[in-house]
């Protein structure tokens, strides 16, 4: 008899518990609100997508379209834009006709990714539509030292690379 008063005790105690637990979340407690708005806030933001998510954008388009060739074109230096994916494109300096080093790659994140902040050597170019677009540098070029005209369009290259903007 002594079991079964022990054994309702215990039982009476854990439905205590139990039922404790179930009522906790069932009362205002004013964030509520506060809740819910932040719930459609994400929703919303994650049912709008990126740009970068549309199969039909094209970081190559934004930089012609903001004038990259005519940029490039004006150096008079033989350059190769090499487009690696719809979000980055890598221009290239041609040294006696083949591919001979690169001179920067163009790249699009999202705004508020900042991954970019990870590369060795980079730039803001500017920002549309929220798309950031980030050109890195290179770290390891190869051209011939020794001759005076491929580091002069090297650098040339480079220069107009830097100077280059998106609006």
């Amino acid at each position: 008899m002594r079991k079964n008063r022990l054994l309702m005790v215990l039982m009476a105690i854990m439905m205590i518990g139990i039922m404790a637990f179930a009522f906790a979340g069932c009362g205002d407690d004013g964030n509520t609100e506060q809740t819910t708005e932040a719930t459609t806030e994400e929703t919303e933001t994650q049912t709008n997508g990126s740009l970068l998510d549309d199969p039909e954008y094209d970081i190559n388009v934004v930089l012609v379209n903001a004038g990259l060739e005519e940029a490039l074109d004006a150096t008079g230096v033989d350059y190769s834009i090499i487009q690696f994916s719809n979000i980055s494109n890598e221009v290239a300096i041609n040294a006696s006709g083949e591919y001979d080093g690169v001179a920067g790659t163009f790249m699009a994140y999202e705004k508020g990714n900042t991954e970019y902040e990870n590369l060795p050597d980079y730039q803001i170019s500017g920002e549309k539509d929220g798309v950031v677009y980030v050109l890195m540098l290179a770290t390891d070029v190869r051209y011939n030292a020794e001759d005076p005209q491929e580091e002069e369009e090297y650098f040339k290259l480079t220069e107009a690379l830097k100077a280059f903007t998106i609006e």
